[in-house]
């Protein structure tokens, strides 16, 4: 058995020859070209214009046959496609990690652009050149919805949207069209398979923005209401589909060809569900807050302006996109109803065994080391340490998000009522008093019983106040007031300079403050109070290193300063 020419398959005795196209780059062409190889049915060309990551395959081995192709070149495809009898297409788009939704990075269009479409024009014309029977296109099913509205069950009888929200899915769309357009030229059939976002070990989109966002400020919240449902599906089964849809391509052509199929674990799950498995099972916390999908897309896009009028949109994590924003809040179901009746396919692996397969191929994303797969969250953090856990901590942290904003609303309404009515203080205080002792007064005479409800009566337990709760408020006035009286004896002895430098640092800073009116201080404390221990307990490593860096810098600063000092003055300045 010999190769007489580069590319050409070697004539092996009841397997079918086929190429798959981007089957190195992409990893769903890696597990495709892994499953077609496996089953011992086909001789297989990796057409890519990555070349093979090992040795050269050899005539007669089970392995398949790499050919680096310039896809812009059609000299150099036809080669490719010589000899074959199918043609496994994958998507060019989702070969790199920059082509998905669910990215961390920006693409570049106009590459993704040229490999997508020229690429797909170049091998239809090949493919029908070589004598090629049979083409199956894998795209995507995002791309046959504008990415706006709720998608439940979808089929393939819904038509292309006529704007798409992500210009990556027009792309892809344009390529489905050009395959199904080119079923019954020069004798060859064709289909297209529709995967609802494809996970597994080596993919390069899902997994990774799940990490990025667990290791983000973001990593508490949920968009929207946490409840919209999306198809998944394991790369494994959807090279199983591949085969299935050649099989049937190949027995049943006037039921497949020109069609396209969606392709699902069969098996529809909570967005935020899923996400949730795959970052607590590499080790990092959950996101517990939901928070509005309109307030954190009016974000994105405030966000994305200003760091385009500031040039920031070259980092290297830059904001995701509105596309993005309504796929976390969307529902995004399929139906592969069709795919399972005509193809006869089913998944050949579970939602449950898959994830557990990805996690185990993720381990060096997981947080802290390889081997770590949990993670004890039962640990107060430092914020909650500061806030004394409890109520506080709960209310601060955002824990409880119905009694948070509870308490949020009574404070600032307080603060209106107060600073912002433009009424004095008593009065304020007294209107407050006077409506509370007529609801009091009417709750008490009140029956026990009204129309079939029980009115429960306030207990005078409610208005005392405990003689240990007076005595802690007093032993607290009194520690401040003895603390304040100890600062005073120091000062008068005029020994200690750090008590005099601190003192005179905490008056400028309080004459810095009192610039500003009663209200702007209370309504910016109440803002920042619910704002910095949060930030604080999602940023704890960070914020911990800019102040440990800080005092690095500060010690070395004033090193420098006392090193120029005169001995006179070196003596009054204490030592660290």
């Amino acid at each position: 058995m010999a190769i007489s020419e580069p590319g050409q398959l070697p004539a092996e005795p009841n397997r079918i020859p086929c190429t798959v196209t981007f089957g190195r780059s992409s990893f769903l062409g890696r597990s495709l070209v892994a499953a077609l190889v496996s089953s011992g049915h086909w001789t297989v060309r990796v057409a890519d214009p990555y070349p093979s990551p090992g040795p050269a395959h050899q005539p007669g081995s089970p392995g398949p046959f790499h050919l680096p192709v310039d896809f812009s070149d059609r000299s150099q495809v036809i080669p490719a496609l010589a000899g074959s009898v199918v043609v496994f297409h994958i998507d060019p788009t989702t070969t790199t990690s920059s082509s998905s939704i669910f990215s961390t990075t920006t693409p570049n269009f106009s590459e993704l652009h040229a490999l997508a479409i020229g690429a797909t024009k170049t091998l239809i014309s090949a493919a029908i050149e070589c004598g090629v029977r049979r083409v199956v296109y894998t795209g995507s099913a995002a791309f046959a919805f504008d990415g706006c509205r709720d998608v439940v069950l979808g089929d393939e009888s819904v038509p292309y949207p006529d704007k798409y929200e992500d210009i990556l899915d027009e792309l892809r769309a344009q390529v489905e069209m050009m395959v199904l357009d080119a079923n019954g030229r020069g004798g060859m059939a064709t289909c297209a398979l529709r995967p609802s976002y494809p996970f597994g070990p080596g993919d390069p989109n899902l997994v990774p923005f799940f990490v990025a966002c667990a290791t983000s400020f973001w990593n508490k919240f949920i968009v929207g209401d946490g409840k919209n449902m999306y198809d998944f599906t394991y790369v494994e089964n959807v090279a199983h589909a591949n085969i299935c849809a050649e099989k049937a391509l190949r027995s049943d052509p006037a039921s497949v060809a020109g069609k396209s199929f969606f392709v699902t674990n069969d098996e529809p799950v909570e967005l935020w569900e899923f996400i949730s498995s795959i970052q607590e099972g590499l080790g990092y916390q959950r996101a517990t807050i939901n928070i509005s999908a309109n307030l954190v897309f009016l974000v994105v896009l405030l966000a994305r302006k200003f760091s385009e009028k500031v040039f920031l949109h070259r980092i290297s994590n830059p904001i995701p996109g509105p596309a993005t924003v309504h796929a976390l809040s969307c529902t995004r179901t399929f139906s592969c109803s069709r795919a399972k009746s005509i193809l006869g396919y089913s998944p050949v692996l579970s939602m449950e065994e898959g994830i557990m397969r990805t996690l185990e191929s993720f381990s060096e994303l997981a947080k802290d080391s390889g081997s770590s797969r949990l993670r004890d969250f039962t640990a107060p953090s430092k914020a909650d340490q500061l806030l004394g856990g409890g109520v506080a901590a709960d209310i601060l942290l955002w824990r409880d998000e119905k009694k948070t904003f509870t308490y949020l609303a009574l404070l600032f309404l307080l603060f209106y009522w107060f600073l912002l009515s433009g009424r004095t203080f008593i009065s304020s205080f007294a209107r407050i008093l006077l409506l509370v002792s007529v609801t009091l007064f009417v709750h008490g005479i009140l029956p026990s019983s009204m129309f079939g409800l029980t009115i429960e009566k306030v207990p005078s337990s409610c208005f005392e106040v405990s003689e240990q709760t007076l005595q802690n408020l007093f032993s607290f006035v009194a520690s401040i007031w003895n603390k304040g009286f100890h600062v005073m004896k120091l000062l008068a002895r005029g020994d200690d300079w750090e008590v005099l430098f601190k003192s005179i640092a905490s008056i400028c800073i309080l004459k810095l403050l009192f610039r500003f009116s009663l209200a702007t201080l209370i309504g910016v404390g109440l803002t920042c109070m619910f704002i910095i221990f949060i930030v604080y307990e999602q940023c704890e490593e960070e914020v911990n290193s800019l102040i440990a860096t800080g005092s690095v810098r500060i010690e070395a600063l004033k090193k420098k300063i006392v090193s120029k000092l005169s001995s006179f003055l070196t003596k009054y300045i204490p030592q660290s």
